[in-house]
């Protein structure tokens, strides 16, 4: 039988040798105490709980205990990665770099690349390391590169959890190890996995690599659904003995997108089975119970944000503006949280395809009932048509519409 290593313990598959698991675990996490001091809470503290998404409308789908807060093991690494994303995408940062190894990043405990001290690792592998391996000292290396420590870089987490809506969750370190004050919801993880989907899609493959060849050793993932349900492509696994086994997974199915969060399972495989479960009823079920974003709004029409896209409100007009001779938009993802969130989604758009964008009018909506959209506006149907097949092809999830206010 092979091992896996998930998250911050190591585990199997199936439960076949549950006595020489359970020891397993127990050495792992003995030796992740005594590394980071912190002893997790009791395992009484496991909380069942999962979310689905329609990833273009943010609809919720099914969900249980989605706001109850628990622990995101691995999952924390999402964050992680995001804020790398964001350093790429802002040119802070290269794939290419080599960011120096620091002692306290080698000795993390596993899982771990088993990296060494003064020497260094390229943000490709790092990245790589995360995804496919949930390598914490992968983790701590990008951590102290953005932001000179560990505990700062936690700060940073937190800061950008609260930008991003992320109202129940809080981090204390780069990896997910334990720490019984670093706590989160299944709808946290899940708006936190629908930003990187929506605001870096070009960094999305990263989710979508099972093995990965680093110095000449060839690491093997641990996302089993990647091989297993059809159009899954990402994203994260993570466990640890209070969390239970958590997993994050966006798939693709006839052009639709969801993303389930499922957290605290008693094994992987029935962690892994339910998600699957979830999906399929998703994908069957989610077409009709998914209301589109006009009507979800109420009656009236978008007040168009100016070039630099100032947010403005959804509000009842009695008389709407007159008809666009332009009169197609383009919407990206779903809905956001911030209108920080949608800027940056439309930035990253117009960078991955400014030939088709230059003349389009970026158009942040702010909807009556909370919540906003990402549009650009004054395209012919044929300009929305090429432009969102490029954006797909770039794997941003968007799609094209009549201009509510040209109707």
């Amino acid at each position: 039988m092979r091992f896996r290593n998930n998250g911050d313990a190591v585990h199997r598959r199936f439960d076949s040798f549950r006595p020489r698991r359970a020891a397993l675990v127990a050495a792992s996490f003995l030796l992740a105490a005594v590394v980071t001091g912190a002893w997790p809470p009791a395992a009484s503290a496991r909380v069942h709980s999962y979310i689905v998404e329609d990833a273009q409308t943010g609809a919720v789908l099914e969900a249980h205990n989605a706001d109850v807060r628990t622990y995101p093991a691995s999952l924390a690494k999402l964050m992680t990665l995001y804020i790398t994303f964001h350093r790429l995408a802002t040119g802070q940062m290269t794939l290419s770099e080599r960011l120096p190894i620091s002692y306290h990043a080698a000795v993390q405990p596993p899982t771990k690349l088993y990296l060494r001290p003064g020497d260094t690792l390229s943000v490709r592998s790092a990245i790589l390391g995360i995804t496919v391996q949930s390598a914490n000292d992968a983790a701590v290396v990008l951590a102290e590169a953005i932001a000179g420590t560990e505990t700062q870089f936690a700060a940073l987490m937190n800061q950008t959890a609260e930008r991003l809506g992320m109202t129940r969750t809080t981090f204390r370190n780069a990896s997910g190890l334990p720490n019984p004050w670093q706590k989160t919801t299944a709808r946290d993880m899940a708006t936190l996995a629908l930003a990187i989907l929506h605001q870096y899609p070009q960094y999305y493959h990263y989710f979508d690599v099972n093995t990965f060849d680093f110095r000449g050793r060839i690491i093997h993932g641990f996302d089993y659904l990647l091989d297993e349900y059809p159009g899954a492509d990402g994203m994260k696994t993570g466990y640890t003995y209070a969390s239970g086994y958590n997993l994050v997974t966006s798939a693709v199915r006839d052009g639709r997108r969801l993303l389930g969060v499922v957290m605290g399972g008693s094994t992987a495989y029935s962690r892994d089975r339910l998600m699957m479960a979830l999906l399929n009823q998703g994908f069957t079920l989610g077409q009709t119970r998914v209301l589109s974003a006009e009507a979800q709004e109420k009656p009236g029409t978008v007040h168009r944000a100016a070039p630099s896209v100032e947010v403005s409100d959804v509000a009842d007009q009695e008389n709407p503006a007159p008809r666009p001779l332009l009169d197609w938009l383009v919407q990206l993802g779903a809905y956001f949280h911030s209108p920080y969130q949608v800027w940056s989604v439309l930035q990253s758009a117009v960078r991955t395809a400014p030939a088709n964008l230059k003349k389009a009018r970026p158009v942040v909506v702010k909807l009556s009932r909370g919540g906003y959209l990402a549009r650009f506006a004054n395209l012919t149907e044929a300009q929305a048509q090429v432009t969102c097949q490029v954006l797909r092809d770039r794997r941003y999830t968007c799609r094209i519409m009549r201009d509510p206010s040209a109707e």
